[in-house]
């Protein structure tokens, strides 16, 4: 009996939506599921999107298109690493937020706009950092590697809204706080 208890406490652990065992069906209306699916599909193909982008930098493709083959722009590469497992970090967050959003019933068209736009945030902050660490701001003893340029890319998209802060506590270092007149 005590392990009959434990075994249901397990399952209820992993049901976070507070649902009945065999209650499958959705409780959203066909109109939104539909629209769950097209966000879905959009964030499934930016993220295969941001794969492409790294292989395709790992295989010299856009050093070659840009005419920079024969200098094989480590800067360039290293920017571009930074950029796309940045985005490739926001579309992680992205995708679990979203199924937890989904699976909890609080997904809403209001917050459309935040999850199609948080990856390209996220790569705008990752490609930011790494101009910042191009520049030697950010070092690190295998800052210039690949792999640690993909890494911190994905960690800088995956806690954009984070990175952010911290670049405005960078920010008032340098510049100072405003004083607002009052």
């Amino acid at each position: 009996m005590q392990n009959e208890l434990e075994g249901k406490k397990q399952i209820t652990a992993l049901n976070t939506d507070n649902r009945e065992p065999f209650d499958w069906e959705s409780k959203y209306p066909p109109v939104a599921r539909k629209e769950m699916m097209c966000e879905s599909v959009y964030i499934g193909l930016i993220f295969l999107l941001s794969f492409a982008i790294i292989g395709c930098n790992y295989l010299g493709v856009f050093s070659s298109f840009l005419g920079l083959e024969k200098l094989r722009s480590v800067k360039f590469e290293y920017i571009v690493y930074f950029s796309s497992s940045g985005m490739l970090g926001g579309i992680v967050f992205g995708m679990k937020y979203f199924y937890r959003v989904v699976a909890r019933g609080y997904w809403t068209q209001d917050r459309r706009y935040w999850r199609i736009l948080s990856p390209f945030i996220s790569m705008s902050v990752a490609f930011i950092i790494g101009s910042m660490s191009c520049a030697g701001i950010l070092i690190s003893h295998n800052s210039l590697s690949n792999a640690w340029a993909i890494a911190f890319g994905f960690f800088a998209g995956y806690f954009a809204d984070e990175a952010v802060g911290k670049m405005y506590e960078m920010a008032t270092l340098l510049f100072g706080k405003t004083t607002s007149k009052g």
